[in-house]
């Protein structure tokens, strides 16, 4: 699974670009080292992903969902490519909405403090909470982690998502633009069929692996005889 989580984050980083890297910017020239601020904020970036991907991992191993399993993969591989079509990540719940604007009002807060202390550390801090912000990609993948294993998958899964952000979020979000408009594909479209790459392999690996699982079984015992 780790081509999907991927590309998950490769889908989510493009889709969020706006958001994140305004913050790797502004911590960018905080010390003399450009490429080791970039590296130390999405060093902490992406443990904080790995670390809830083994929580929420290990929350679903007690969750009664296991003989559930290809269909609950097949309903967020769906819900991602519902999300594609139409676009419904823009859509506020009111209730929702109010919480996640507390919350990373909160982590603005947090954020500005450290950004003050102009340190490798703080730089390594920012990034833990940058992988904190609301992300509806993020959430998709971190809910996919309630149907792996435990939280050593949950961890791998959301690790190779974080790495999937990485071109985006070491700044190269220009160069990827002028070449998404070199092949006359707008971001937004570029974004739309990586989403519903992402959908697809979801619901496709489900029927793979169902097939895998049946061929498995009906396979019977053959006995072999040494001698007569």
């Amino acid at each position: 699974m780790w081509y999907t989580a991927l590309l998950i984050g490769i889908t989510g980083s493009l889709h969020c670009a706006g958001m994140c890297s305004p913050l790797l910017m502004a911590v960018t020239n905080l010390t003399k080292s450009v490429v080791v601020n970039r590296l130390l904020y999405n060093g902490g970036r992406i443990l904080t992903y790995a670390i809830l991907g083994s929580l929420f991992s290990g929350a679903g191993s007690f969750l009664p969902i296991s003989p559930y399993q290809n269909l609950l993969s097949l309903l967020f591989g769906a819900a991602i490519i519902v999300v594609a079509f139409f676009r419904i990540g823009h859509t506020r719940i009111p209730f929702l909405f109010h919480a996640v604007s507390l919350f990373t009002t909160f982590l603005k807060e947090k954020f500005a403090f450290l950004l003050a202390r102009k340190t490798f550390a703080a730089v390594f801090m920012m990034g833990m909470l940058n992988g904190f912000l609301p992300c509806g990609m993020t959430l998709i993948a971190l809910t996919y982690c309630l149907l792996l294993a435990g939280p050593i998958d949950g961890f791998n899964f959301m690790l190779f998502f974080g790495i999937g952000t990485l071109p985006v979020m070491l700044g190269f979000a220009p160069m990827i633009s002028v070449a998404i408009k070199r092949l006359n594909v707008s971001l937004q479209k570029a974004t739309t069929v990586m989403m519903l790459c992402s959908g697809v392999i979801l619901v496709v690996r489900v029927f793979i692996y169902a097939g895998v699982e049946a061929a498995y079984k009906n396979v019977g015992i053959v006995d072999i005889i040494l001698c007569r």
